[in-house]
C-alpha cells in the first residue's frame, strides 16, 4: 500500500505561553534546533514517505507561516486549511477524508507537529514497523514510547507485552489512561507495563474513517458531505458551517479510547512531547547547575531551572526548579510543577483586559 502522512499543526501551544502566541504559535518556535518544530517534524517523516506524500493540516490562520516555512520541503498544495481548531478528531478526518478522496486508500501516518526527537534512525524503524502491522492486521497501530521518568503532562498506554505479534515488536493495547498524578505516574513508570502515548498513529485510510463512523458518526456525516461537494465559494462557507457544527474532541477520546482492537508498536528512542515549557526546557543544553538557559543569565543558588530571555539580563538568586521567560512584552514566573497550569492563564488573560498579550 502507498503510505501517506499527515502532519497535524493546527495548535494554539497555550501551555507555551508567552513564547507561544496566537501570530506564533509553537510548531512554529524552535526546539533543540535551529529549526521550527513543524520543519523538524517534516524532515523526520520524509525519509521515510516522499515528500509529495506528506500532507500538512493547520488553522487558516496560519496558512502563510506554514507556506514559508515548509517552502521546498513539500509541495504547497498538501498544506490544508481548516476554518477553525477543533481539536484532532475534526483535523484527522478532514484530512483523510481529503486524501481517500485523491488517492482512494494507503497507509496514512497521522502526527503532531510538536514531537521533539533526536534519534531519528529508532524513530524511522518505529514508524515502519506500525506501517507494515497496520498494512497486515487492518487495525490502528499507535507508537508507545518507553517512559525515562514519571511525567504527568502525557497519557500513557498500557499494552499485553506477553503477547508477541510481529516478532514481538507490536502488541495488542489494552487501554489507554489518562494524564496520572505523580504517584501514579511513578508506578506506571516502575511497572514497566506502561508507556508514554506519542500521539502518533498509523491506519489505512479505511480502517480510520470506519472506526471515526463508528464512534463519532455526527462529525464524520457532517465532514464527509463537504469533501464531496465541488471547490467553491459555498464549499468554503459550508466547511466553515460544519465546523461550527462539530464537537470539538480530541481523536484519542473520541476514538481511540473506545476502539477495541488497537495494537502498539514499542517505540525504544528519545522523545518529548512539547506540551509545555518544562517540556521545552528538557530539549535545550543545560549548565552546571542543571539550569536551562537561552538569553543573558547570571545566577547565585541556583539550579534546574528553565530561563528564556531576550536582550534583558536575567539575575536569580536562591531558585530551584523554576520557569523564567521574558519576551520583552511578558515576564512570566513559574514554578515548573505547575507548568501545565500555564494554559489556564491564557483564560484569565482573556478575560481581565490583557488580550493584546496572547
Amino acid at each position: 500500500m502507498q503510505r501517506y502522512a499527515v502532519i497535524m499543526a493546527g495548535g494554539a501551544g497555550l501551555r507555551l505561553w508567552p513564547l507561544s502566541r496566537r501570530n506564533k504559535p509553537k510548531q512554529f518556535l524552535n526546539a533543540g534546533s535551529d529549526k521550527c518544530m513543524l520543519v523538524q517534524t517534516v524532515e523526520r517523516i520524509t525519509e521515510i514517505i516522499p515528500a509529495d506524500g506528506c500532507y500538512i493540516i493547520t488553522n487558516q490562520f496560519y496558512e502563510n507561516m506554514t507556506r514559508d516555512v515548509l517552502k521546498g520541503l513539500v509541495p504547497i498544495s498538501n498544506i490544508i486549511l481548516e476554518p477553525l481548531s477543533q481539536n484532532t478528531a475534526a483535523c484527522i478526518t478532514y484530512a483523510v477524508l481529503l486524501l481517500r478522496k485523491k488517492h482512494e486508500n494507503g497507509i496514512v501516518c497521522c502526527i503532531p507537529a510538536d514531537g521533539y526527537v533526536s534519534n531519528r534512525n529508532a524513530y524511522n524503524s518505529a514508524l515502519r514497523t506500525a506501517c507494515e502491522a497496520a498494512e497486515i492486521n487492518k487495525e490502528l497501530v499507535v507508537i508507545g514510547i518507553k517512559p525515562t521518568y514519571p511525567e504527568t503532562g502525557y497519557g500513557y498506554i498500557k499494552a499485553d507485552m506477553n503477547k508477541y505479534r510481529d516478532k514481538g515488536i507490536v502488541f495488542p493495547v489494552i487501554r489507554f489512561l489518562e494524564k496520572p498524578d505523580i504517584n501514579t505516574a511513578k508506578e506506571f513508570v516502575a511497572s514497566g507495563e506502561y508507556l508514554w502515548n506519542s500521539g502518533i498513529f498509523i491506519a489505512s485510510m479505511d480502517v480510520i474513517l470506519n472506526n471515526i463512523e463508528n464512534y463519532l458518526p455526527i462529525l464524520f456525516e457532517k465532514l464527509s458531505a463537504i469533501v464531496e461537494i465541488k471547490e467553491n465559494t459555498n464549499s468554503t462557507l459550508a466547511l466553515q458551517q460544519a465546523y461550527r457544527e462539530i464537537q470539538a474532541i480530541s481523536f484519542d477520546q473520541g476514538v481511540l479510547e473506545k476502539c477495541q482492537d488497537i495494537l502498539m508498536a514499542y517505540g525504544d528512542f528519545d522523545w518529548n512531547d512539547i506540551g509545555n515549557l518544562d517540556a521545552l526546557g528538557k530539549t535545550m543544553d543545560t549548565d552546571s547547575q542543571g539550569n536551562a538557559v537561552i538569553g543573558a543569565h547570571i545566577g547565585i543558588e541556583t539550579s534546574n531551572c528553565v530561563i528564556y530571555g531576550n536582550s534583558s539580563l536575567i539575575a536569580t538568586v536562591g531558585l530551584q526548579n523554576m520557569i523564567i521567560v521574558n519576551t520583552g512584552d511578558v515576564l512570566l514566573i513559574c514554578p515548573k510543577e505547575k507548568a501545565q497550569e500555564i494554559k489556564y492563564l491564557t483564560e484569565v488573560l482573556q478575560h481581565s483586559g490583557y488580550k493584546k498579550y496572547l
